[in-house]
C-alpha cells in the first residue's frame, strides 16, 4: 500500500513561507500553497529578479521551489540569488533532464530536485522529505534545551522503556499474530474480544509515560469500538474494512518494537495523527461510506 505523504506534509508545512519560481507546474503548487503559512509564486524575468531580495525579505520566504521546464536562462540567477540572500533557505529544482547540462551551476547545490514530468504524489514526497530536514533540526534543537532544562527526563524515558519492554515485545508479537489470523479470514466476535484486549493492553502501557499519554485514549477508544462491533449488521461488500485494520494492528505493532526494543522514539504527535485519521477511515468504510465522501486519508507508516 502505498503512501500518501499530503497529511505529512501539511504537518511540516505550518510552520513555512514557500515561493514558487516558474510557470509549468502551478497547478501542483497551488494544491499544496494553502499547506504553508503563506504562499507565493513569480515569474522568472529581470523585473522579478531585481525585487528578489525584497519578496524575500518581506515575505519571510525560508523554502523555495524553482520550476525551469520551460529552461528560462534567468533561473539560475535567481538561484544565485537566493543562496546570496540566505543560504539557509530550502530549495528544491523542477527540471527537464535533457536540460541538465544548462542548469549545471545549479545542480550541486540545490537541497532537492524533481525531474519532469512532475507527479503531485512525487512533488509531495520530495517537499516533505525536503522540509523534513529543519523539522528535524529544530525537534533537536528543542530536545537539546529540553535535556539541558530537565535532565531527569532521558532517564525517566530510559525507565519507561526497560520497565515495559517485555510486555511491549510480547504484545507486538500477539498484534502480528492477530494480524495473520485477520488476514485469514477470522471474524468471529470473541476474536474482536481477543484484539481489543490487546489493544487495551497497548493503551495501559502507553499511559505510564508523559511522552505517549496522549496516543492511549485512542487505543481504548479503539478497544471500545472493536468489543462492540455488531459483525452481522457488516454489509459484505464493506468488509475490505478489516484490511484497513489489519494494517493499524501492524503499525502499532512495529511501533511498539521501534520505541521498545530499538530504542526509537518517533514522534508521536505524528503517530497520534496517523492512527485516529486510519482508524476513523477504517470506520467509514465499514459503514459502507464512500472514499469520495470520507475526508480522512490513510497514513501508514
Amino acid at each position: 500500500m502505498s503512501r500518501d505523504y499530503s497529511n505529512y506534509l501539511q504537518f511540516l508545512a505550518l510552520e513555512h513561507n514557500i515561493l514558487y519560481v516558474g510557470r509549468d507546474s502551478q497547478e501542483i503548487y497551488d494544491e499544496i500553497s494553502t499547506y504553508f503559512a503563506s504562499a507565493s509564486k513569480v515569474d522568472v524575468n529581470e523585473e522579478i529578479l531585481q525585487k528578489i531580495n525584497t519578496i524575500l525579505t518581506k515575505r519571510h520566504i525560508n523554502v523555495v521551489i524553482f520550476d525551469v521546464k520551460d529552461n528560462n536562462p534567468l533561473i539560475v540567477n535567481f538561484f544565485q540569488a537566493v543562496k546570496k540572500f540566505d543560504d539557509e533557505i530550502m530549495t528544491l529544482l523542477m527540471f527537464e533532464p535533457k536540460e541538465y547540462a544548462k542548469l549545471f551551476e545549479m545542480m550541486g547545490f540545490v537541497d532537492m530536485s524533481i525531474t519532469y514530468p512532475v507527479e503531485k504524489s512525487i512533488f509531495e514526497k520530495k517537499l516533505f522529505t525536503l522540509l523534513s530536514r529543519s523539522y528535524a533540526l529544530n525537534s533537536i534543537g528543542r530536545r537539546e534545551i529540553i535535556l539541558k532544562q530537565e535532565g531527569v527526563r532521558e532517564d525517566a524515558i530510559d525507565k519507561f522503556f526497560d520497565t515495559y519492554e517485555g510486555s511491549a515485545l510480547f504484545l507486538a508479537d500477539d498484534l502480528m499474530e492477530i494480524v495473520k489470523d485477520l488476514n485469514d479470514g477470522n471474524l468471529s466476535h470473541q476474536f474482536f474480544i481477543n484484539i481489543a484486549r490487546r489493544v487495551d493492553e497497548v493503551a495501559d502501557i502507553f499511559s505510564k509515560a508523559k511522552d505517549t499519554e496522549s496516543v492511549s485514549p485512542i487505543y481504548e477508544d479503539l478497544a471500545a469500538y472493536l468489543r462492540n462491533l455488531d459483525l452481522e449488521a457488516i454489509s459484505p461488500q464493506n468488509l475490505s474494512g478489516f484490511t484497513y485494520l489489519s494494517e493499524i494492528l501492524s503499525d502499532v505493532s512495529i511501533y511498539l518494537m521501534d520505541m521498545f526494543v530499538d530504542r526509537i522514539f518517533k514522534d508521536v504527535y505524528v503517530f497520534e495523527h496517523s492512527l485516529k485519521n486510519n482508524i476513523d477511515f477504517m470506520q467509514n468504510v465499514l459503514k459502507g461510506k464512500s472514499e469520495d465522501e470520507d475526508e480522512s486519508e490513510l497514513e501508514f507508516f
